[in-house]
């Protein structure tokens, strides 16, 4: 049955998968899929009100495969960063709109993470404008 599920999640999304990097740890654990079809077996709401879900790979592969959707309504992370703390403001908890957090974000001029911290305003926004100016791998606009 695995094997199968390989094959449907290749047929499904082959080139056109969304995978991000979500942190060092837990590396060898499947990855965790973000979406906004609450209908998905399996799915679950990250946060109350938010309509944002994880889970639900069986549901999201088929849905693709049926054509009632597409690869990139789905976003995988592989890993995460299990020593992050918003105490030492290694990280920061943010609300941001739904269409934000589901937002495609392959090609964009710069990560989406940037332009959220920079909607956040304050030293949130002072830190994306710190670490953007550090970067060499993006276009200056």
């Amino acid at each position: 049955e695995a094997e199968s599920m390989v094959v449907d999640f290749v047929r499904a999304f082959g080139r056109d998968a969304a995978v991000y990097y979500g942190g060092p740890d837990a590396q060898a654990e499947g990855g965790t899929l973000v979406h906004g079809f609450a209908e998905l077996e399996g799915a679950q709401e990250i946060a109350s009100g938010t309509r944002i879900y994880r889970g639900g790979a069986v549901g999201a592969i088929r849905k693709v495969l049926a054509g009632e959707a597409s690869p990139l309504d789905f976003r995988w992370f592989i890993g995460r960063h299990d020593a992050l703390s918003t105490s030492d403001a290694a990280w920061a908890s943010v609300a941001c709109a739904r269409s934000l957090a589901l937002k495609q974000c392959l090609g964009l001029p710069k990560p989406l993470w940037h332009e959220v911290l920079e909607l956040c305003g304050g030293e949130l926004a002072i830190w994306s404008e710190i670490e953007l100016t550090q970067r060499t791998d993006l276009e200056q606009s």
